[in-house]
């Protein structure tokens, strides 16, 4: 599903599942313990509400729709972003990751599954946890000394051995306005979606169990 028309199906969305959304400010109704490297920030509307949920007689209920095919967004133009949080979370159907910004402007993003983790710029290969891998490039990100923005300096990589499908978050740095990402899972045919959310600004990134 590209993000026009993740766009489009979320007009439809009503606002009671914005005011029950998770504690990171993301769109969905089930409770869950979340892990964050930083005290969490404010409660936030989503810039484009993600798709209702949906459920069919054959199939258990999924908290959002979701694919395996690439999802990217474009930054905005006058974009200048630096990465100051990274979060995660286990929910009800589905795993979350979250990066936050403090900067100007929308970041933009590529996300899709990849056979191999490799560090650009240096092409060296990773050992990722779990059999499938997410390559997570956020677009519109800049260094501190150009931002004047402290940069996210957690702990790196985020283990998650504990949760249903998410394994590992390896945030290699940013390159040449962008910042690069690998989220390991357990296996590489878990649907997924991504969507931003304002106040703070963040990119959020969700796994589904199911297959």
């Amino acid at each position: 599903m590209t993000a026009r028309r993740r766009h489009i199906a979320g007009l439809v969305v009503c606002a009671s599942l914005l005011l029950a959304s998770c504690a990171d400010g993301g769109p969905t109704t089930p409770s869950a313990t979340e892990t964050t490297t930083t005290s969490p920030g404010p409660s936030a509307t989503p810039t484009s509400t993600p798709p209702a949920p949906t459920a069919t007689e054959s199939e258990e209920p999924v908290p959002f729709p979701a694919d395996l095919e690439l999802d990217e967004q474009p930054s905005s133009g006058d974009v200048a972003l630096t990465l100051t949080d990274v979060a995660t979370g286990e929910h009800e159907g589905y795993d979350r990751v979250v990066f936050r910004f403090d900067g100007t402007g929308t970041p933009g993003w590529m996300v899709r599954y990849t056979d191999v983790a490799t560090d650009d710029p240096a092409d060296a290969v990773l050992d990722v946890a779990g059999d499938g891998t997410l390559q997570v490039v956020l677009l519109g990100v800049q260094i501190p000394d150009t931002t004047g923005i402290p940069e996210w300096s957690g702990t790196n990589p985020i283990l998650t051995p504990g949760y249903t499908t998410l394994r590992e978050v390896n945030v290699r740095g940013q390159f040449e306005g962008q910042e690069l990402a690998f989220l390991g899972v357990d296996t590489p045919d878990h649907p997924f979606r991504v969507f931003a959310l304002t106040d703070p600004t963040r990119v959020v990134v969700d796994v589904r169990h199911d297959r």
